[in-house]
């Protein structure tokens, strides 16, 4: 099985026979009923050594096939505007909705945030409240979203990407 511990915590990457369907991050090592079969192991490698070239601030863009094949088509859509936020950049929710094609989306955008399967790859870690400031993070634990330790972990992804841009 693979999984990669870092300073963030632990990956588990979810694929199928198309690419990667599920970046799982969490702070604590996945038990033995966690560790699932893998369906594509090159993808499952390839999506790890990415992760860790990320975040050693060597890599600004991934190269890995995407399966959002149980996505409804405006989910898809929401996933696709929120990968176009380019590395060592910011934006608000309501600059996502935009872009999207909806400014009063801004509650959809926070909610397709709240809802992306691969953390870090599509990256949610780069919307910020309309003034500029971190609201909610689910990278790492999904479960406390206003943690200070999610808060903590979505302004480290931030720093890395400012510092290495």
């Amino acid at each position: 099985m693979y999984v990669l511990k870092t300073n963030l915590g632990y990956f588990q990457p979810i694929t199928s026979n198309i690419g990667l369907k599920e970046l799982k991050w969490q702070q604590v090592p996945f038990s033995k009923e966690q560790l699932l079969n893998e369906s594509n192991k090159d993808v499952s490698r390839e999506t790890l050594n990415q992760i860790k070239l990320y975040l050693l601030g060597s890599l600004q863009n991934f190269s890995i096939p995407l399966d959002f094949s149980n996505w409804s088509p405006k989910m898809v859509r929401w996933f696709t505007t929120l990968s176009k936020v380019p590395y060592g950049k910011t934006i608000s929710y309501k600059q996502l909705a935009y872009e999207w094609g909806n400014i009063t989306a801004s509650r959809a955008a926070g909610d397709a945030c709240k809802r992306n399967p691969v953390p870090i790859i599509i990256p949610c870690h780069r919307i910020l409240n309309v003034n500029g400031r971190i609201g909610l993070y689910s990278g790492g634990n999904c479960k406390t979203p206003n943690s200070k330790e999610n808060i903590k972990r979505k302004r480290w992804l931030i720093e890395l990407e400012t510092n290495n841009n």
